[in-house]
């Protein structure tokens, strides 16, 4: 162990809103000044002491443009010394946040920050932003690589059937909404006061979901497709943060240690088959660290589609009972800059709630690549 070992000891997100629900009138800023101030009044911190605000967002215009980050340090308790940057790797923004955080950690360059993202997927649009240069259509069928047609490409490609895919949403939001109802989200969530009132829970999770309900579904990317509303991920607004600091600013502040971060690795692969993603991205995690599948004890793979995300299980050799044991994003949904750092906030609360040593946040990303980040309870 070293002094400046990353360490994560804060943790949270907020609720996550289904699209035009919940958060339709909450800005994106206003989501993430709600967990920054809380990790600050959680640790008795404040700007004088955070180094820097990393913070991931996928659709960095209008209201999540102007480098939104320093916009939100500035609305936060951080105020104007703490210094912000805005991050964008797609489905990985704020996975790559604490990637960043973590490595400038390590190399003892910083010793606190606050790692994140957010998006608001009812404000900002997708799909408006679709001016990709000309050349791409030179080696890609530009077409293809929406999200949408990548999950049928997998799903064709590597013979995932309706039904494994049908069969996965509904382990999804039986697991999420049983999370729900035992209270395994309540750690981790944050709750946002709206105009509406107080929203505590996320608003996505179909507590009343049959398998017939889901084969009944329609295809919505190919009329002979696979793939439907019910085994992708919901489109949804949210935000989730973790305060990374090294081992020796959280002992000195007496901060109590959630994880350690190990090992981080990222890849690229065919765009028109992204959600493959996690594959090499944990191949390389694994050769990196001298591990395999067997060495983690949980697993959070994110939930972009069923067909990606049951190929990839099968892939990388992990066990359905460790594998995104709460749900993951076909039940809760999928704000695409908060999603990557979602995921290790779930998985480092479940593996305190399991005394799991060893776990492991991935996703695949837009436009063909993956990530992948390890964590440890503390010694």
């Amino acid at each position: 162990m070293s002094d400046s070992d990353p360490v994560i000891v804060q943790a949270v997100r907020t609720p996550f809103g289904k699209e035009d629900g919940v958060f339709a009138d909450t800005r994106p800023e206003d989501l993430s000044v709600a967990l920054i101030d809380d990790i600050l009044d959680e640790t008795g911190l404040d700007g004088e002491t955070i180094d820097d605000l990393m913070w991931g967002c996928a659709q960095q215009r209008s209201e999540q443009g102007n480098n939104m980050a320093r916009i939100i340090a500035l609305l936060s308790e951080l105020g104007e010394s703490v210094p912000a940057t805005t991050v964008n790797r797609w489905c990985a923004s704020s996975a790559q946040t604490i990637i960043s955080a973590s490595d400038a950690i390590r190399a003892g360059q910083r010793d606190a920050i606050i790692a994140g993202g957010v998006e608001s997927m009812s404000r900002v649009k997708m799909g408006a932003n679709n001016e990709m240069h000309p050349g791409l259509n030179d080696d890609y069928n530009v077409a293809a690589l929406s999200m949408g047609m990548t999950a049928e490409a997998v799903a064709e490609r590597y013979d995932v059937s309706r039904e494994t895919q049908d069969d996965y949403a509904y382990r999804s939001h039986v697991r999420a909404s049983e999370a729900t109802e035992e209270g395994r989200f309540d750690d981790e969530i944050v709750p946002i006061e709206t105009d509406d009132g107080v929203v505590d829970t996320d608003e996505g999770i179909r507590h009343d979901i049959s398998r017939d309900k889901l084969s009944e579904l329609p295809t919505v990317f190919k009329s002979e497709g696979t793939v439907t509303p019910g085994n992708a991920s919901q489109i949804t607004d949210g935000a989730a943060a973790t305060l990374v600091t090294s081992r020796a600013f959280a002992e000195e502040h007496d901060l109590e240690i959630l994880a350690e971060v190990g090992n981080n690795a990222v890849a690229g692969v065919d765009p028109e088959v992204m959600g493959i993603g996690p594959i090499p991205a944990c191949q390389q995690l694994f050769e990196r660290s001298g591990t395999s599948a067997e060495d983690y004890d949980l697993v959070e793979l994110n939930e972009a589609f069923a067909s990606q995300c049951e190929y990839c299980r099968q892939q990388l050799g992990f066990d359905e009972d460790i594998y995104n044991v709460n749900g993951g994003a076909i039940a809760l949904g999928h704000p695409l800059g908060a999603s990557g750092a979602r995921l290790p906030v779930t998985l480092i609360h479940e593996m305190h709630k399991r005394n799991a040593d060893n776990g492991i946040a991935t996703e695949c990303v837009g436009f063909g690549q993956g990530a992948a980040i390890e964590f440890s309870l503390p010694n």
